[in-house]
């Protein structure tokens, strides 16, 4: 079998130049000129200027004769296979693909250059991981340079094996993507070894750019079904969020692969525990891929969940805010902490530990959700969302979660500085801002529509950096300044007087011994040695199913 060729295309001055890996060195090539290479494929001037045409020799075994581009790759990565062309400057776009083909002619082409630009950016910008459209469309970027393989990838190099002959179901959305950015659905949907049967979809869809809830529908390229598990079920006999037993029917095993961002009350842990329930009910097997942590495996920080909330989809399990866990290390202590009974195979990543953030994994990043959309609003998360329900957290603007504020607060400088200087609040710092949530993100959010005082957040040290000190800071300032000012508010039973700032409300999000030492006026200093000793009791727990060790060996 001849080698694999690959062909750059590039707008130089309007010249389209197609170049097999092994060519041999040829003279300066302008673009009147007509040269004629042989290689395994003939590319030919479409009628619509800008477009090259592959089409397969008459003659040979047949192959595929698609060209089906990877992501961008760097120049000098094959600059070997161009020695025809000069190297292009870094402001020039470029895309690459590879086929493998009959032998053939390659022919130069000139091509009007702000036509070929134009069509080279569009294939920069959104570069195809299939001949066919995608299932779901990812878009992501890289966030720099590592070794790590998520589960998936793992799984796809061992080509599927674990799943052949079975009945798969998937519960995933845009998250579950390989290292080439290519979604779990357009690998599997296309694999011998992958019988694909549902699909069930969490809190923000299968395309995981909707804030409210999703009802099930029909997914056309598929032919699936897709279950959403964030949408509100009539049948008086099932748990909220929990998936239908006849959902489940005839399912040999569900793969779950989903982005969590290491804080409890992010939805993505809770919907794989209450499928982990009635799979083990079932006895359907349940396999995770595992993916990091993308704040790293270390913190772990916050209050426990009151008793009384455990099980819910924002506090599956007793644990504190920010657990320093995977996926498939959670699924280990569900299963076993709370006996489940379920048949559970873990994925493992490889190549990652503790000690690294998603910065340092070369994985890509794709917004976990819609308003999580860097690595520096996923580290704040844990902290400053404990107050979400009474403040605005920015969704509806272009920094969610960078930015905290109410339409209330008077003097947000005084604020900052306050929290500023308390000393709490270390690898950090806030500054006074103001800003006005609208759109469809912003839609039934505090401060919608409205201008919001508050600040804000600064990352300067990620390794110094308490997110939950910060949560507790804000916590204790908005309180002691708006928790006795009572004022009218609308409920669904009406207008009644209420605290402008009631921290009772945040026990689901933190916890209601938390809530109500703040409310005594506790300082927000012994409150976190009170979160400590909290944290001392889950970390025996927890240390009995991590996967990972905290540092290369």
């Amino acid at each position: 079998m001849r080698p694999l060729h690959s062909f750059i295309i590039m707008p130089v001055a309007g010249l389209v130049c197609m170049s097999g890996c092994g060519a041999e060195r040829r003279p300066a090539i302008t673009a009147q000129s007509e040269v004629h290479l042989t290689t395994h494929q003939t590319a030919r001037q479409t009628p619509m200027a800008g477009m090259i045409d592959v089409s397969a020799a008459p003659a040979g075994p047949a192959v595929s004769a698609a060209i089906n581009p990877p992501p961008i790759i760097a120049w000098p990565a094959v600059s070997t296979a161009l020695n025809p062309c000069p190297a292009p400057s870094p402001s020039q776009t470029r895309t690459s693909a590879a086929v493998s083909l009959r032998p053939s002619l390659i022919r130069l082409a000139y091509v009007p250059a702000p036509v070929l630009l134009k069509s080279a950016m569009k294939a920069k910008t959104n570069p195809p991981t299939t001949a066919r459209e995608p299932v779901i469309k990812t878009d992501s970027r890289p966030m720099g340079d590592g070794p790590t393989l998520t589960g998936l990838d793992v799984l796809q190099r061992n080509d599927f094996r674990q799943l052949k002959g079975k009945r798969a179901a998937l519960l995933t959305n845009h998250t579950a993507i390989n290292r080439e950015s290519v979604n779990i659905l357009d690998l599997m949907t296309s694999h011998p070894n992958v019988k694909l049967v549902a699909l069930f979809s969490p809190e923000h869809g299968l395309f995981g750019n909707v804030d409210t809830q999703v009802e099930d529908f029909h997914n056309t390229r598929t032919g699936l079904m897709v279950y959403s598990l964030y949408t509100a079920r009539k049948d008086p006999n099932l748990k909220a969020h929990h998936p239908r037993p006849q959902d489940l029917k005839g399912i040999d095993v569900v793969v779950i692969d989903m982005q969590d961002i290491g804080a409890r009350f992010y939805t993505y842990s809770g919907y794989m525990g209450n499928m982990m329930e009635e799979c083990g009910k079932l006895g359907v097997e349940v396999m995770v891929l595992d993916r990091p942590n993308p704040i790293g495996g270390l913190y772990v920080d916050g209050p426990l969940t009151d008793d009384d909330l455990v099980g819910a989809v924002t506090s599956y399990f007793k644990m504190p805010i920010a657990h320093g866990m995977t996926m498939g290390e959670m699924a280990m202590m569900f299963n076993a902490e709370n006996k489940l009974g379920c048949k559970l195979t873990i994925v493992q990543a490889q190549n990652w530990t503790r000690d690294m953030c998603f910065d340092q994994t070369g994985l890509r990043w794709v917004n976990p959700s819609p308003n999580i959309q860097d690595l520096d609003a996923a580290l704040a998360y844990p902290g400053i969302a404990m107050t979400e329900r009474n403040v605005s957290m920015g969704r509806g603007t272009t920094e969610p979660f960078h930015l905290f504020g109410t339409p209330f607060i008077d003097d947000p400088r005084g604020m900052c500085d306050e929290i500023n200087k308390s000393g709490l609040v270390t690898g950090a710092r806030i500054e006074a801002a103001d800003f006005t949530p609208t759109g469809t993100l912003a839609r039934q959010h505090i401060g919608e529509g409205k201008t919001c005082r508050g600040g804000r957040i600064i990352i300067t040290d990620r390794r110094k950096f308490r997110p939950v000190a910060l949560g507790v800071s804000v916590m204790t300032y908005l309180c002691a300044k708006y928790g006795e000012k009572y004022v009218p508010q609308k409920t669904s039973a009406g207008v009644k007087t209420a605290p402008q700032y009631d921290v009772m409300q945040l026990r689901g999000l933190t916890s209601a011994v938390l809530c109500a030492r703040i409310r005594e006026k506790v300082s927000a200093e012994n409150n976190l040695k009170f979160i400590d000793q909290q944290v001392a009791h889950f970390l025996p727990i927890r240390a009995k199913y991590l996967l990972y060790p905290e540092k290369k060996p």
